[in-house]
């Protein structure tokens, strides 16, 4: 099944703070920029497959997301999401340590 990948306001912000974290605070411009394209990259296979990723059981993010909330990994980012329909919604890109 193929589905469509929408970013909620506050991943769009999420992403945004990472990229700002890398390329300000650490000074690494190139470096945050190859990290954000790993993310997408890595989101972007959610449009072919976004349903083969198992329903998320960490009681953390069920409670903040619902019982339909999947997560995908990017190195040491997360991003939760839900799927609506034919739809991938990425509800927030979050660090991976808040996962487990």
């Amino acid at each position: 099944m193929n589905f469509t990948v929408i970013f909620s306001p506050i991943s769009k912000n999420d992403i945004a703070d990472v990229y700002c974290y890398i390329a300000y605070e650490l000074k690494e411009p190139l470096m945050a920029d190859k990290y954000i394209a790993g993310i997408y990259q890595s989101i972007k296979k959610l449009a072919t497959n976004g349903d083969i990723y198992a329903l998320c059981e960490r009681e953390y993010i069920q409670k903040l997301y619902g019982p339909s909330a999947r997560t995908i990994t990017y190195k040491k980012m997360t991003a939760v999401y839900s799927i609506i329909g034919n739809i991938v919604l990425i509800r927030r890109i979050v660090a991976s340590s808040l996962v487990r």
